[in-house]
């Protein structure tokens, strides 16, 4: 699966993350997938939301219910 690049909805910084489908429930879209930024200066959950074709649609500061797994991003 491809690399993908947004922002931390906490701390603003472009972060990297890997989506790969075992990561979201299938049977609901957007699916929601916690991100945990892995950073000195944030190290924060949120919930990022994916479409079918594993691109994140919208991002939400705080950690929400139904993700099946959680996945760690780095600062770019």
């Amino acid at each position: 699966m491809p690399y993908r690049y947004n922002y931390c909805p906490i701390c603003e910084k472009k972060i990297v993350f890997m989506i790969n489908p075992e990561d979201i429930d299938d049977r609901v879209f957007p699916a929601p997938v916690h991100v945990l930024h892995e950073d000195d200066d944030c190290n924060k959950v949120s919930t990022f939301y994916v479409d079918s074709f594993l691109r994140v649609s919208y991002t939400e500061p705080e950690k929400k219910t139904g993700a099946i797994s959680q996945i760690v991003a780095t600062s770019r």
